[in-house]
């Protein structure tokens, strides 16, 4: 078997892995973050979403007060 660290693992999916092919994949993402400068945790982390922006609309505003007294 040639060596891992120069196996083509591009075209198999994760779960058609071996525990070593799993292994080389981590640690070359590991390396690839290193290189980055980011820490693991960003990489993985879904992107926070931007705040809702809510217009201010006096004619509703209005309303609402007029309700409540």
């Amino acid at each position: 078997m040639s060596d891992i660290r120069q196996k083509d693992l591009s075209s198999k999916s994760v779960q058609d892995m071996d525990s070593d092919e799993r292994k080389e994949m981590r640690r070359r993402f590991e390396e690839f973050a290193n290189q980055v400068g980011k820490d693991n945790e960003s990489i993985l982390a879904t992107p926070e979403k931007p705040k809702k922006i809510v217009k201010w609309d006096p004619m509703t505003m209005g309303r609402s007060s007029a309700k409540e007294s």
